[in-house]
């Protein structure tokens, strides 16, 4: 199995899945292509009017439906297409008496690319089944998985920005349970309340149980994420590099261990 590649050359990240399905690329063609084969490995049923600007109607993901366009299609070795705002490419090509699929997934959102990526993955084990003529495999959540991944494309590292008056440090990182388990599990249980101190870093300013988290240099936030759970976010703020340094090391640990423990209740 060929590993999923994070790009990040063009203008917005992009996901790579590649596979070799044991069929020729005519019938290939057709499993990525016609809406009786798309319903049993995409994400959603989809219908596809094959022509450069032609319309996709997707099924109902919880939004009722949707639509998309196909941006350059070449039968039996391109299709571009949009969907939801997001670019996706399936690339076809002869691969010894096989054919060797590529499904490139461009987005806006960097830090769900593990989710993307696993999703994909999942995907395109069924597309191997439908190809077979056997039964899709149940899906299941690829926790794990997704979790591998998350370190492989380094979305577990902050982002550090300095300026004249000091460091700026953010952690963005998609998790695979709820955010009310994000919560305790960052906490430690209890969190403190308004007006209560934190830690050493003063008072706390906004505290939303399972939302918002804030204090003097200290902000959290949890919000809705790409399907694993929720978003996680957590900022913080100083001036010396020793600071920095020693902020790194305290916060990454944190995030690390909700994301750990996120992964272990949801496995």
């Amino acid at each position: 199995m060929t590993e999923p590649e994070l790009i990040e050359t063009g203008p917005r990240p992009a996901v790579q899945v590649m596979r070799v399905y044991d069929h020729p690329i005519e019938r290939v063609w057709r499993a990525v292509t016609t809406p009786e084969h798309l319903e049993q490995w995409f994400p959603t049923a989809a219908d596809f009017d094959l022509r450069p600007g032609g319309r996709i109607r997707f099924g109902d993901l919880g939004d009722g439906g949707s639509e998309g366009e196909v941006l350059a299609v070449e039968p039996p070795h391109r299709l571009d297409f949009l969907w939801g705002g997001q670019r996706f490419e399936f690339r076809l090509a002869p691969e010894g008496a096989g054919t060797r699929f590529t499904l490139v997934h461009h987005f806006d959102d960097r830090a769900g690319a593990a989710s993307f990526a696993s999703g994909w993955e999942t995907c395109l084990r069924a597309l191997s089944a439908v190809l077979a003529d056997e039964p899709p495999p149940p899906p299941g959540r690829a926790v794990a998985r997704h979790e591998e991944l998350v370190g492989r494309f380094g979305l577990d590292r902050p982002q550090v920005t300095r300026s004249g008056s000091g460091w700026h440090v953010r952690f963005e990182r998609q998790l695979t349970g709820p955010a009310e388990e994000a919560w305790s599990s960052f906490f430690g249980g209890d969190a403190p309340g308004v007006g209560e101190p934190f830690q050493g870093y003063g008072t706390v300013t906004a505290a939303d149980p399972a939302k918002t988290f804030a204090c003097p240099g200290v902000r959290l936030a949890l919000g809705p994420g790409t399907g694993h759970g929720a978003r996680l976010v957590l900022e913080a703020d100083g001036t010396g590099e020793p600071e920095l340094a020693a902020a790194v090391e305290r916060w990454s640990g944190a995030v690390a261990r909700v994301a750990r423990e996120a992964a272990a209740s949801s496995a």
